[in-house]
């Protein structure tokens, strides 16, 4: 049973099967028998098998399974299901910790605050230059 959408009535769409595989397909694809080909063999089989899914896969197939896989929830029972499944901290291992380094915590702050509409594009653009502006400064 789905839960009631909020008083907001925002609506998000969730992909039981998340379309970060088809990164991690395509990593994976690279040939040769370096380190870090088959690390990245090895993360797509991880991810592959954590979704339930075929890792033997073609792209277009895994496309079709990941288009598939959408359900419509609210969008704090959305942001619930993700962080319950620890899903923000690993993506955040995956490519963001480079991106905090670079611009901060209050920029991630800033991100989910605009994700879930509680401020605008103009903070963004505020902060991006408050972070040239110190950069020029150093």
């Amino acid at each position: 049973m789905m839960a009631a959408a909020p008083a907001s009535g925002r609506r998000e769409v969730h992909h039981r099967v998340p379309r970060c595989l088809l990164k991690a397909f395509d990593r994976a694809q690279e040939p040769g028998l370096e380190p870090k080909d088959l690390q990245a063999w090895f993360e797509w089989e991880e991810e592959a098998f954590r979704y339930g899914v075929d890792p033997d896969l073609s792209r277009e197939e895994l496309a079709k399974v990941i288009e598939g896989s959408t359900v419509e929830l609210a969008g704090d029972e959305h942001r619930a299901l993700h962080g319950a499944a620890g899903d923000f901290a690993r993506w955040g291992r995956l490519g963001g910790i480079e991106t905090l380094r670079r611009y901060g915590h209050p920029w991630f702050a800033l991100l989910a605050r605009r994700r879930w509409g509680k401020v605008g594009v103009e903070a963004l653009a505020v902060y991006r230059e408050e972070l040239v502006a110190k950069a020029e400064a150093a």
